[in-house]
This record gives C-alpha cells, structure tokens and sequence, in this order.
C-alpha cells in the first residue's frame, strides 16, 4: 500500500491554497512551492508535493475532459433537434453518474479519513439513485410524447384516408401501421 502523501495533513485552507497555485502554475514550480509551504511551517519534500500535484493534475484533467465532453454533448444535441431536451437530460446524467462513480471510487481509497469518506459515500449513493430516478423518468416521459405523436399523426392519416375515399378496411390497415399495432 502506498504511503500516505503529507500533503493531506496540511490544514484544508493551506491544501485549498496550494491546490490553487498548481493549477495557476500549470503544475510546474514543485521546489517553489515546496519552500513557499516550509516558510509558512509545514515541511514537505519538493517529491511530495511533485506526487501530490502530480494526481491533482490527472483529476483536474479528467474533470476538464469532461467538461469538453459535455460542452460537445450539448452542442450536437442542440443542433440534432431530435428530442433535444430529452437527449441533453439523459446525456448529462450519464456524465454526473460518470462522475459520482468517479468519486466512489476515490472515496474508496480515502483511507485517510475513513469517518469523512463514509458520509460522503452516502451522499454519493443518494445521488445516483436519485439521477437513476430521474434519467427513468425522462425515458418515460420520452415514451408517452412519442406515443402521443404517433397517436396525432394517425388520427390525422386516417382522417385525410377517409376523405380521400380509402375503404374502411385500408384506413384501419393504415392507423395500425402508423401505431406499429400487429394485426
């Protein structure tokens, strides 16, 4: 197992700070960064805060990748039209539950804070449950427009059938086509 980073001591404002001055910094500066720590009292080797910084810099990758993945999801969704609020709401669910599996597992890996890492776990499962709820929901909801229009459309084919003469039998063939109704 590996060993526990001492970044994690620091208090959560100076670890807040520090994050902020890796991502300012590209993630570069790691001696910098390490005497700008020792000066404020807390000694780190430049190697821990380099390994900190280092998985700080995959998951702000990671986050930013998701961002652009989104950004892009959206934009083809707008531009598609085809059930465009529908379509956006279940692709952005699909990301948030991306990303609270994402969390899982890192909580998981808390071993530091296991009391902190278990309430946050529960707030994670609640999440996913809840966007579960709601991705169902929209499917649903998703099924009974395309059923409604499916239902306009073939009262309005059978309509235009009869007047224009088609026999009883032809514009009932027509509606259960329309419905996608077996015979």
């Amino acid at each position: 197992m590996a060993k526990r980073s001492k970044v994690f001591d620091l208090p959560p404002e100076v670890r807040e700070e520090l994050n902020e001055r890796l991502v300012s910094t590209g993630f570069q500066g790691y001696e910098s960064l390490a005497k700008w720590l020792d000066s404020r009292g807390y000694k780190l080797s430049r190697s821990s805060v380099q390994r900190y910084g280092q998985d700080l810099q995959e998951e702000f990758e990671l986050a930013m990748g998701d961002v652009r993945k989104t950004t892009e999801m959206a934009k083809a969704f707008t531009e598609s039209d085809d059930d465009a609020k529908g379509s956006l709401v279940d692709a952005t669910a699909r990301i948030v539950q991306e990303q609270l599996l994402r969390i899982t597992i890192a909580l998981r890996k808390a071993e530091h804070e296991p009391e902190k890492a278990a309430k946050y776990m529960a707030s994670v499962t609640h999440a996913l449950a809840d966007i579960g709820r709601m991705s169902l929901g929209q499917k649903k909801w998703a099924l009974e427009v395309r059923k409604e229009v499916a239902r306009e459309a073939a009262d309005k084919a059978t309509e235009v059938a009869r007047r224009g003469g088609l026999s009883k039998d032809m514009v009932n063939d027509l509606r259960r086509e329309l419905l996608g109704i077996a015979k």
